[in-house]
């Protein structure tokens, strides 16, 4: 199953394809200007995947496999940003392709790649309709910007829309925190709601409750020793827990009903020398109560022991620090 920004990657990959032959047979573009924003986008995708091996290459030589689950975030999109930009002036000089040209078919494309961000980013909040809005908002200046042949309305255009985006995200953000101050008092697993409470052995044999953490920010993880996801996603965690363990919680449920044996689990774990709590659902039923469906999946729960958000695949590093430090 396809998870996390990897969706994100397919769906970019998919609609560069698309955007590809829009170019050419709806706006009637330069087939050698559509090879270049085609090569362009292509390449800067691909960049961003592989960025992580350049940011953690001691991770990457430990575990490859994590260059399928993980990116180079924000390092990532900055190193694809300066090549696209780099890439793009030497083709247009080199093919002496005009400027106006290039601008009049490339922002509709850049509308369009924000239609699948928000999109994307909308399926993992469904509740926050202000991402939704954005994704409308922007398939209208798709449209628009498909019809406008002068570059200053273009411009104009781009202008409004960045404006308009943060407007609506400055609103997002306050309405998130207004409902944060709110006291829940309803227990379920959506967000917003307090995390049903559950108590399971450990590995070390003692009992232990979600709700001893409360007062500290949790990461409460599904998973299992045989899941390529999860044995990517662990070094990770360990990483974030060694850095700020002082502050937040990793509670890691293992899916034990679903493993050869417990002792499998303690081989893993001392293995990857992991020094979270791990916890043993060796009936399956914390995984049923929480709705587990796929592995990893990961509830970030906040010190009042309300839900804020849930990840389905594997969390980097960046990821966590990005979900618990900005809560």
């Amino acid at each position: 199953m396809i998870q996390g920004e990897n969706l994100l990657l397919v769906a970019s990959l998919v609609m560069t394809y698309l955007f590809f032959y829009y170019g050419v047979f709806v706006l009637k573009a330069d087939r050698r200007m559509m090879d270049m924003i085609f090569n362009s986008s292509l390449y800067g995708l691909i960049i961003w995947k592989l960025s992580y091996g350049i940011v953690h290459p001691n991770m990457v030589l430990a575990n490859p496999l994590t260059l399928l689950y993980f990116n180079g975030g924000v390092v990532g999109l900055v190193l694809a940003g300066v090549f696209i930009v780099v890439y793009t002036y030497w083709q247009l000089k080199k093919q002496q392709i005009p400027f106006d040209a290039y601008i009049r078919v490339a922002s509709p494309i850049y509308f369009g790649y924000w239609i699948v961000f928000l999109v994307w980013k909308g399926s993992g909040f469904p509740e926050n309709r202000f991402i939704w809005l954005q994704a409308v908002v922007a398939a209208v200046f798709f449209i628009v910007s498909s019809r406008i042949k002068t570059t200053r309305k273009l411009w104009q255009l781009l202008v409004s829309f960045h404006i308009l985006f943060f407007i609506f995200s400055s609103i997002s953000d306050m309405t998130k925190e207004t409902t944060s101050q709110q006291s829940s008092s309803n227990i379920g697993i959506d967000v917003g709601e307090i995390a049903p409470d559950f108590e399971l052995m450990t590995l070390q044999g003692e009992k232990m409750k979600l709700s001893q953490f409360r007062g500290k920010k949790v990461v409460l993880n599904f998973w299992a020793s045989w899941c390529p996801p999860c044995r990517a996603e662990m070094p990770e965690m360990q990483r974030f827990y060694e850095q700020y363990g002082q502050h937040v919680a990793i509670v890691a449920v293992n899916l034990t009903n679903k493993e050869k044996n417990r002792h499998v689990v303690e081989m893993f774990v001392n293995k990857k020398g992991l020094t979270f709590d791990i916890m043993l659902d060796e009936k399956g039923t914390v995984s049923k109560t929480y709705k587990v469906i796929t592995i990893p999946t990961s509830y970030i729960i906040d010190e009042k022991g309300v839900i804020r958000s849930k990840h389905v695949g594997p969390l980097s590093y960046d990821a966590m620090k990005r979900a618990m430090l900005s809560e």
